[in-house]
């Protein structure tokens, strides 16, 4: 089948790491990519506005599977939001990343029920890197967002330090806080404790990972969370909240250790608890990566043929 994939943004170098990744499973499997002339064109919708796409595809009634890649409850807030999950659905099956992604769409966009199924993202495969930092590093991977947590997570790390004062935190990711986490740092006194890294190519996100003891993603809301899975392929002990489908990905006390969402002191214990035990971060880890493998680019698109043959 010629499937056209779009949705992707070609100044951003994750987005295009996905396309390759997922382009590369697709022809493993036979498929041909292709930039014009598809039978089938795959979305996927990140949250940026997919206007001048759909009105295409609208005109040409190109057939369309969307996959959502986005915090519903925050896209339903702009205006249009609904109407262009209604309208993609109109021109063919849409993709949730995981289960309760999916059951929070249907109890919000009661009008995608039959539209929609659930089909576990990937995330682009890092580079094997092996490091030791110079002073143990907590590491979090995410978008410095409101529903990251990313706060939650330094009230726990300034806790954690008052009993383990060699940690350091490293935070890497894009940074939409416009400055208001490094000043909240600074007022807990952290400012010297944490690294505010930036987002990172992949070769340097797979040191980080190599250099850390312990990821952390502290999320309120979440989805199928890239980051958490690239912690778990390189066999990282994680901690993590029940928020979206994390649970989906972690069983609690096999893959890694699962606290409440928006509890900054079950964050600092479980933290603590990996910090300070060698063993059990290595059972952790290991049990992660072989979890990890689960989530495979092929896996995906064998998922994902169904719902091509569905639109076509």
């Amino acid at each position: 089948m010629r499937i056209g994939l779009a949705g992707f943004d070609p100044a951003d170098a994750t987005d295009l790491a996905v396309a390759a990744h997922y382009a590369r499973a697709l022809r493993r499997r036979g498929h041909r990519v292709v930039a014009r002339g598809a039978e089938v064109w795959h979305l996927h919708l990140f949250g940026r506005d997919p206007g001048p796409f759909l009105r295409k595809a609208e005109r040409g009634r190109w057939p369309v599977v969307t996959t959502l890649h986005l915090v519903l409850a925050d896209y339903l807030r702009f205006a249009g939001g609904r109407r262009t999950l209604e309208r993609l659905a109109r021109l063919g099956p849409l993709a949730a990343v995981c289960a309760a992604q999916r059951r929070e769409a249907l109890r919000l966009v009661p009008a995608l029920a039959g539209r929609l199924r659930a089909v576990y993202s990937c995330g682009p495969s890092l580079p094997r890197a092996r490091g030791r930092a110079a002073a143990p590093i907590i590491l979090c991977s995410a978008r410095l967002a409101p529903y990251k947590g990313i706060d939650l997570l330094l009230m726990a790390f300034a806790r954690l330090r008052e009993t383990r004062p060699e940690a350091r935190l490293v935070l890497a990711g894009r940074d939409q806080s416009r400055g208001s986490l490094a000043g909240f740092a600074g007022r807990l006194g952290l400012a010297p404790h944490v690294e505010f890294a930036g987002q990172l190519s992949p070769s340097a996100l797979s040191r980080r990972l190599a250099e850390a003891r312990v990821f952390v993603l502290p999320s309120r809301r979440e989805n199928f969370p890239i980051a958490l899975l690239e912690a778990m392929s390189a066999g990282k002990a994680v901690v993590a909240t029940r928020a979206g489908g994390v649970s989906e990905l972690v069983r609690h006390g096999v893959d890694g250790l699962l606290v409440p969402s928006g509890d900054p002191g079950a964050l600092t214990r479980a933290m603590r608890r990996l910090w300070d035990d060698p063993a059990l971060r290595r059972r952790l880890g290991a049990s992660a990566r072989r979890r990890a493998r689960r989530f495979s680019w092929d896996a995906a698109a064998a998922a994902y043929e169904p719902l091509y043959a569905a639109a076509a």
